[in-house]
């Protein structure tokens, strides 16, 4: 398997640390285009730690021509020669050259930047520095960083230094001699340097690395032969971004990606548990839990967790018992774990009926589109609160879904029936108020009353209901779905190409999503339509095989868009590529 190197970065499960492009297209143009040492500790706009620039010993600065990355090592070549690299562990980079006379600059890029300084420091035992060690304090990425020459030395540019940081925190390290190319490593501490100086074999640790991806790998569903080689890679993409459990984390989770979206947030998880529960129960429980170990007291879940921060000032829509009915299909939950989702669950449930019914009509309300997951979707054209048929879709399954989970759970019958009334309800008032006399979807203003028909799929989801919906409401939202309204030749456009709202780029208004597409496509097939179902998901796999695991995707032409290597694509083409071949 070939990974592509300009849209993923080089990682291993449960590290911060990736090896990866920037080029000068990506959204954050402040630092130069070129391979970095990058960290996902730090927020999304400051995840580089170091500048890697290969050098000759005479001084002249080459550019990597061009990379080749598998899931053990990542290879960049140069006029000269190459650079590899892989892990040794979790907190721990290794490089090496393959030509004596080919170096590399390692540049921490500190300008501007309090209390950065990197400095030679005596090799445990010797009373002077030597060349072998440098210690880099890297306060912009929360961390420090040794670097441990094995053959070769750092040289260090003149530090600058101010009295109270550096300006320039950068060191090469080149060969000994005429016959030994250079082999380091780069630690990373969160603390205090300990004081031990890595020791390794970098073959071994290729291996090492090779063998964990291979034993992920080997628990992911297989899929059909057309789609084996991008099933690899969304594997790839999935083990990678597992991050291991720090800080605010309690458990290992998996990030929306190691480029930008560096972040998990509060429904994104769910698909990538949902992809993995399989082969890999264990890591999937940890995915769907992983946001309730921050749950606030009120019941509420952040926008997004990370090992440093979260956002609580806006929530995402409540798919989580919809979720673990998927999981549960997979898997059999202990009892242990269905009491810890169910108490979970039912807060986060009646947190939305408690807060989020301001006007007390029965129907909850978004106070932002950030608060739907699709952030600038037109049905919040008009100022929030706003009603909208999907959450009262989602809170009427998740119902459903604790009171099947309080049967299996022994627990009182009025608690049953307490969970079986709200899901009704839901759907009554759903249909009661955002559908008109004609069966047509409506978003609703919560305090004015105000009603508008946006040319958005979100106002497609109840679909999910399947029989649980009228014929006319049905057939009407079915009638959409397979008229060109939204269908393209690569699937369902999040915003019609129709409307005089769709851009191209335009986030939620007109690109493919990989949720959209998974949940219209589970709500094909809630009511029968299977052979339609069945293209949509052959369209967004051959999509994914094309143009990789973008956060979405022009509708009209299939190209990847934004973020370039996000899990939830990934797991929802592995869903999807697993049910093709079923």
């Amino acid at each position: 398997m070939k990974l592509n190197p300009n849209l993923i970065p080089f990682s291993i499960a449960r590290s911060y640390l990736a090896i990866a492009q920037h080029q000068e297209n990506d959204w954050y143009r402040i630092h130069p285009a070129g391979l970095f040492l990058r960290t996902v500790r730090t927020r999304a706009d400051v995840p580089f730690v170091a500048l890697l620039t290969p050098i000759l010993k005479d001084g002249t600065i080459l550019e990597f021509e061009n990379y080749d990355m598998e899931p053990d090592c990542f290879c960049a070549r140069t006029s000269a020669g190459s650079i590899e690299f892989t892990f040794l562990d979790e907190a721990t980079v290794l490089a090496q050259s393959d030509n004596a006379n080919l170096g590399l600059r390692i540049n921490f890029m500190s300008k501007g930047l309090m209390s950065q300084f990197l400095f030679p420091i005596p090799r445990p035992g010797n009373a002077q520095p030597d060349g072998t060690l440098i210690l880099a304090n890297a306060n912009k990425n929360r961390a420090r960083f040794l670097l441990a020459a094995q053959a070769g030395k750092f040289i260090p540019a003149d530090p600058e230094w101010d009295g109270r940081c550096s300006d320039n925190m950068s060191t090469d390290i080149f060969a000994d001699n005429d016959s030994t190319p250079f082999s380091f490593a780069i630690k990373e501490y969160t603390e205090e340097w300990d004081g031990t100086v890595p020791s390794y074999n970098f073959n071994v640790a290729r291996e090492k690395n090779s063998k964990a991806f291979n034993d992920f790998l080997n628990g992911i569903p297989s899929v059909a032969p057309e789609f084996e080689e991008t099933r690899q890679q969304a594997a790839y993409l999935l083990w990678s971004c597992i991050v291991a459990k720090y800080g605010l984390l309690d458990r290992d989770v998996m990030l929306m990606s190691k480029n930008w979206m560096n972040r998990v947030w509060s429904w994104d998880h769910c698909f990538n548990a949902m992809s993995i529960a399989d082969g890999h129960p264990e890591k999937a429980w940890d995915q769907l839990m992983g946001q309730f170990d921050l749950q606030g007291e009120d019941g509420s879940l952040p926008d997004f967790i990370s090992e440093g921060t979260t956002l609580r000032g806006y929530v995402k829509p409540p798919i989580h018992g919809w979720t673990l009915r998927k999981i549960i299909e997979k898997v059999n939950p202990s009892v242990e774990q269905l009491e810890e989702a169910y108490y979970r669950i039912s807060k986060w449930t009646n947190w939305w009926l408690t807060r989020r019914d301001r006007n007390g009509n029965g129907l909850c309300e978004y106070d932002h589109g950030n608060d739907s997951g699709w952030d600038n979707s037109t049905v919040f054209l008009d100022l929030p609160p706003t009603e909208t048929p999907d959450l009262a879709t989602f809170l009427s399954i998740q119902a459903d879904v604790l009171a099947d989970i309080a049967t299996r759970l022994n627990k009182p019958k009025m608690e049953i029936e307490a969970w079986k009334a709200i899901s009704e309800q839901q759907i009554k008032d759903m249909l009661n108020i955002l559908f008109d006399k004609d069966g047509k979807p409506i978003s609703r203003q919560a305090y004015s009353g105000k009603t508008s028909y946006p040319e958005t799929l979100l106002l497609r989801v109840p679909i999910l209901l399947g029989d649980k919906l009228p014929t006319i409401i049905r057939d009407g939202l079915l009638n959409d779905l397979k008229s060109d309204k939204f269908l393209t030749n690569w699937g369902f456009a999040t915003e019609s190409p129709a409307s005089p709202y769709y851009v191209s780029d335009g986030y939620w208004r007109g690109p493919i999503w990989a949720p959209s597409t998974y949940i219209i496509y589970e709500g094909l097939k809630a009511c029968g339509e299977n052979e339609l179902a069945k293209k949509i998901a052959i369209q967004f796999c051959k999509m994914c095989a094309k143009s990789g695991f973008a956060e979405n995707f022009d509708a009209q032409t299939g190209e990847g868009l934004r973020d370039r290597a996000y899990t939830w694509t990934a797991a929802v083409f592995l869903l999807l590529a697993y049910e093709i071949k079923n």
